[in-house]
């Protein structure tokens, strides 16, 4: 993957995960599920052509959701 798509990725990922906190912040644990994966679909749309072939741009988008959030809280 050219650095160009990786840092593309990695952008919406932030944003994506911005929208997760703020969305799941105060419900019950048991909508989390709904809410991120609504926020996935709707932030995947964007990348659909950025990821190479190998999986859909919602697992792409995923994996670098997670990245983000460790890199940003390590003791998780």
């Amino acid at each position: 993957m050219s650095p160009e798509a990786e840092n593309a990725l990695r952008s919406v990922a932030r944003k994506c995960r911005t929208d997760i906190l703020a969305a799941t912040d105060g419900r019950p644990k048991s909508e989390h599920d709904q809410i991120i994966t609504t926020l996935l679909d709707k932030q995947a749309k964007t990348i659909q052509c950025l990821p190479p072939g190998t999986f859909p741009a919602k697992l792409w988008l995923a994996f670098y959701v997670r990245q983000v959030d460790q890199e940003r809280d390590p003791a998780k």
